[in-house]
């Protein structure tokens, strides 16, 4: 769809002359005026013209009004915090309107459809243009979430968290009704002790002593056993519940694709996984028996004391208005205190975990006091957060605690006169206290329902959230099988950005035949990384089409096309574990013979054997044990042994010595047979081989062909290699 929002009446009241009465195609208001003031500014734009209306104290005001045939380009100027859409207007470039940093995206967008509109052609819809919005209430969505705040049913969320429990329903009704009858056992010793006063020791009835002490203690022992086996098989049944929440949201992350992950922060994602998966796990462990049992024990409680007396039941239920105002008020206050506390908790993890991730540079740099000091400031606001916290839950506990008791005073008081009077024995006023000493515990629980359950359902949603997040192109049964890839690639017109308004790389037009090798040179940010994350479909192509072997890109199924994609990365990653293992990540039911012969080939063998382990040498954390060449060896053995028909190899030969290099392109050599391959090399000399080269400026093809052929035209491409070979020199004589 095109941008178009819905425009206040007296905007559209003041375009309407202007326009005259012409479809209004775009409609764009922007949050700022051109000097950076809070206010609304908007730009109509029908087939014809444009018109740019300001809001002001006094009205509408017409700031710009064109005839589309005027303008010839439209372009947006982003800056720090905000942005300028630009328009050249007769030669001259005009500033349109201004926008914030929030509205970036949209007015790309504007930018894109306004100048299609200028030269005659149908502008493109852009469907994430505008900001996300529920559409039911229209309430703002979060980047990249689907879930409104204003819409969710609670209700809903409990039921489908509740559904993860539904294999262990035996258990679970098991569980409960130990927690009902743990919580009746606990209603006998008031009224038990009630009998051994009016009926045994005051009337001196010692026969019946032993009996009613022995049924005490039974109901303790009791009560006991079933809270430890409760207790036992509810932590067992939440923690399988939660593997398998756990395990489900994990398979999901993995099938997401890669622009979720760079748009999230890792720490933020493995929050999701292990603290609210854990405050699920105590959900369903533990509060959820832990609320029903209160429920039930509040009931029995006040039934009790109703069934001693009525009286003194209700008097002890004087104080409870007054706690359950306190309570919502108090708690609400909390909320805010320990959310302040959670916030800056969050924020001291980030500054830790980035200090600790980047401790090789700090060494490097001597910045370790500069480290501590940022460490030192954050735990220091931590701190202050955490003393508030406490503090204030300090002083409010103790005056909720007296408020709860209170009761007591009370029913010592109309008790007291009842006892005198006659009324009631001493041991019925003795079981009613005891029972209003009780009261406080599960009234509590009830009150705070609302607090208990909206942390849960947070968690929950986070968790929900990621779950029902589109998985990357899911295989549809439409979905194309291509067991046996030749290579074909072409790319027709192919316009991608990251951002959509801001595109990497323009009209990529390109036919590369099936083990054709092709080189990509080009400055950094030229959008050589780019092309490759599109053929291995980490990205969706925007505009244009990618063909594999005649083959839609996004038609193809996932697992078929990935499977015949080799990558030998700049910066290879090699898991924690074995030399083999790595080795053989990419092909798991490979056998020694398979590795040591990838190996070989990869000219990797013999720096593996002088190894003590060997093949068993444990590589450490990101291969930390390793060098460079060594870790790119690995890679290539690791890519060999894939055996695939499309290979990827982004500077695989940078940052190693002369020696190291010649290895590894020997490996290459061997590696790039028969296969369709792309290349980025550090150093232009490496791609000398390469079938073509393309070299690509600023996201467009600038040139392409041999190596010769290019020096030839003494273009683009010649300008890189002389500027190389200058540094190559400078680098000799510095030595």
């Amino acid at each position: 769809m095109l941008v178009k929002e819905a425009i206040p009446q007296q905007i559209n009241d003041k375009a309407g002359r202007r326009l005259d009465g012409s479809e209004i195609r775009i409609a764009a208001s922007s949050d700022l005026s051109i000097d950076g003031k809070l206010t609304e500014t908007w730009l109509l734009a029908t087939d014809k013209r444009l018109v740019v209306i300001g809001c002001n104290g006094q009205g509408p005001d017409v700031l710009h009004d064109y005839d589309l045939s005027a303008i010839k380009q439209v372009t947006c100027d982003s800056q720090i915090g905000n942005g300028f859409l630009d328009a050249v207007v007769d030669g001259q470039t005009v500033t349109l309107l201004r926008y914030s940093s929030a509205q970036m995206r949209k007015f790309g967008a504007v930018a894109k459809q306004l100048d299609a509109l200028s030269k005659g052609d149908e502008p493109k819809p852009d469907p994430e243009a505008l900001p996300k919005r529920c559409p039911k209430c229209n309430f703002p969505l979060e980047q990249d979430s689907t879930v409104c705040a204003n819409c969710t049913r609670k209700h809903q969320v409990i039921i489908r968290l509740l559904q993860y429990a539904k294999p262990h329903w035996k258990t679970g009704l098991f569980v409960l009704l130990l927690i009902l009858g743990d919580y009746v056992l606990r209603l006998l010793p008031p009224y038990l002790q009630k009998v051994l006063v009016d009926d045994i020791i005051i009337p001196r009835k010692s026969d019946l002593l032993l009996p009613v002490v022995i049924t005490l203690a039974s109901a303790g022992l009791l009560a006991m056993f079933s809270s430890m086996i409760h207790g036992r098989l509810g932590a067992w049944m939440g923690s399988r519940i939660t593997h398998t929440i756990r395990m489900a949201l994990c398979e999901h992350l993995e099938k997401l694709s890669v622009s979720y992950f760079d748009k999230r922060q890792t720490g933020a994602v493995m929050a999701r996984v292990n603290q609210d998966t854990a405050e699920l796990q105590r959900f369903l462990a533990d509060d959820i028996y832990f609320f029903i049992g209160n429920c039930f024990y509040l009931i029995g409680i006040l039934a009790m004391m109703l069934h001693l007396n009525w009286k003194l039941g209700l008097v002890a239920l004087i104080p409870a208005p007054i706690s359950a105002f306190m309570t919502l008020k108090v708690m609400r206050g909390l909320r805010r205190v320990w959310r302040r506390f959670w916030h800056r908790r969050s924020r001291f993890g980030a500054v830790l975990n980035d200090s600790l991730s980047g401790v090789r540079t700090v060494k490097a740099f001597a910045q370790e006091e500069r480290e501590a000091a940022r460490l030192t400031a954050k735990s220091g606001d931590l701190m202050v957060a955490a003393a508030e916290a406490e503090a204030t839950w300090a002083l409010l506990v103790p005056s909720f605690l007296f408020v709860m008791g209170s009761g007591a005073f009370f029913i010592w008081y109309f008790g007291g006169l009842q006892v005198i009077d006659d009324e009631i024995k001493l041991g019925t006023l003795m079981a009613v206290l005891m029972y209003s000493a009780m009261l406080a515990q599960p009234l509590t629980i009830v009150i705070r329902l609302s607090d208990w359950l909206g942390r849960v359902l947070a968690a929950a949603e986070r968790v929900f959230e990621i779950m029902d997040t589109p998985i990357e192109q899911p295989d549809e049964k439409k979905a194309v099988r291509m067991p046996d890839i030749r290579g074909h690639i072409e790319f027709k017109d192919v316009t991608f950005g990251y951002q959509p308004h801001n595109p990497v790389l323009h009209n990529i037009t390109l036919d590369v035949q099936p083990g054709e090798m092709i080189g990509l040179v080009g400055h950094s940010g030229a959008g050589k990384s780019t092309t490759i994350n599109l053929i291995c479909r980490f990205y969706t192509v925007q505009e244009g089409e990618l063909l594999i072997d005649g083959v839609n890109i996004k038609d193809i199924h996932i697992g078929d096309l990935r499977s015949q994609i080799g990558i030998v990365p700049q910066e290879p990653y090699l898991f924690a574990g074995t030399i083999a293992e790595n080795i053989a990540y990419s092909k798991a039911d490979a056998d020694i013979e398979d590795i040591i012969r990838a190996s070989k080939a990869a000219n990797a063998h013999d720096f593996i054997v002088n190894f003590p382990d060997g093949y068993e040498t444990q590589v450490g954390e990101r291969g930390q044990g390793l060098s460079g060449g060594e870790k790119q060896r690995i890679a290539i053995a690791r890519a060999i042994l894939h055996d695939p028909k499309i290979l990827i190899m982004d500077e695989a030969t940078s940052s190693v010595d002369t020696e190291t290099e010649k290895q590894i392109q020997e490996a290459l050599s061997r590696l790039v047979k028969n296969r369709t391959t792309f290349a980025i090399a550090h150093r232009l000399s490496t791609l000398r081989n390469a079938d073509r080269l393309l070299v690509l400026d600023h996201g467009k093809i600038a040139e392409m062909g041999t190596h010769d052929e290019l020096l030839e035209k003494k273009g683009v491409y010649y300008k890189l290699v002389e500027t190389q070979r200058e540094l190559a020199q400078m680098k000799v004589v510095d030595g």
